[in-house]
């Protein structure tokens, strides 16, 4: 009779409460281990807002394309409910996370259907600007700003996302991976900065060739142009900045690059004529699970290869295939084939199953 007596009287309250304040808040009230505050923590994100994450997020939207490989490291492919990628784009993504296929792809922070992501059950989005993190959380929907221009900073952003999963081996894995950043950067210091001024090549980064975009200073392709003992001939700031041949000639860089997805220079194009094409002082920039040169996780692999092709000479006794099959071992638990290998390098999709 007691126990009829309390189970009414326990009705009776969570009724008042959910009639005075809502179901949800009398819900937390009456069962505190159930809400969200009681299993939330505190993250800060890469603008410096503390945002509150539920402990262990269950159900992903990794918003911003660089971002997906650094989830995919840190051991939360199985929880991408929601990506900016698509398997059409990056291939070697979806083929050593496979689970991905599985998410809605193809979604972008300046389009989403924040509706969309609450109907998802979303408790962790990923953004690459603020200002969509500031316009998502005022709905409800816990978000990081996650973007970085430095190496510095994306060590923070890998640590800011280690923490937002809570799991050890998330947490185990961004300390391996700063650990190796610091070690090769430390390799790469020690030995650029032996090297005189007049040795460092002026680099140009071509992002797209139709229409021409390069990409400046303040970003992360002009970190690992500097890191790796380049200068960047660009004398503009910014990614993919539309340009021109006569200002690339004007530049006159020593070596180009071109993105991995810039294009093909065109036979009878005017580039063809400078001087870093006429002598053969140009390549083509690796593409794995996302561009090298942008700014996924692969930045590790693409200061080292951007060291070697600035000076061979100096950083000979690297082994660029070798360190390319440890890394995805490594970071990304997938066995790379010789083939496999090639084909990153060369900027091309994985080869086709019979």
């Amino acid at each position: 009779m007691r126990a009829l007596k309390l189970s009414r009287s326990k009705n009776r309250r969570s009724f008042l409460l959910a009639g005075l304040f809502g179901t949800a808040l009398a819900t937390a009230l009456l069962f505190p281990s159930l809400s969200l505050t009681a299993q939330a923590r505190t993250v800060v994100d890469m603008s410096g807002t503390p945002v509150e994450i539920k402990d262990t997020p269950a159900f992903i939207a990794d918003l911003w394309f660089a971002h997906n490989e650094i989830l995919v490291m840190l051991g939360a492919a199985d929880k991408i409910r929601v990506t900016a990628e698509k398997p059409a784009d990056r291939p070697w993504l979806f083929k050593i996370a496979p689970v991905l296929l599985k998410a809605e792809t193809g979604v972008h922070a300046e389009t989403v259907n924040p509706e969309d992501l609450l109907a998802r059950h979303i408790d962790l989005v990923i953004v690459p600007q603020r200002g969509q993190a500031d316009a998502l959380r005022k709905l409800g929907l816990p978000t990081l700003h996650a973007q970085y221009t430095t190496v510095p900073q994306m060590l923070q952003s890998i640590d800011m996302t280690a923490d937002a999963l809570s799991t050890s081996h998330a947490h185990d894995v961004a300390r391996a991976y700063r650990q190796k950043m610091d070690t090769l950067t430390s390799l790469l210091q020690s030995r650029v900065s032996r090297l005189p001024a007049s040795a460092r090549p002026r680099v140009l980064h071509i992002a797209a060739l139709n229409p021409l975009q390069i990409d400046g200073q303040n970003t992360m392709i002009d970190t690992w142009i500097k890191t790796a003992g380049g200068e960047n001939a660009a004398t503009v700031s910014g990614n993919h900045r539309p340009t021109t041949f006569e200002q690339i000639a004007t530049w006159n860089p020593d070596i180009i690059i071109l993105g991995a997805t810039a294009g093909e220079v065109d036979p009878s194009s005017p580039l063809r004529f400078l001087p870093a094409f006429q002598q053969r002082k140009w390549a083509r920039n690796p593409q794995g699970v996302f561009p090298w040169d942008r700014y996924g996780c692969e930045e590790l692999l693409q200061l080292e290869w951007a060291a070697k092709l600035f000076h061979p000479a100096e950083f000979a006794d690297l082994d660029m295939r070798q360190d390319v099959r440890t890394f995805y071992h490594s970071f990304f638990h997938y066995a790379l084939t010789e083939e496999d290998i090639t084909r990153i390098l060369a900027a091309q999709p994985p080869a086709r199953t019979p």
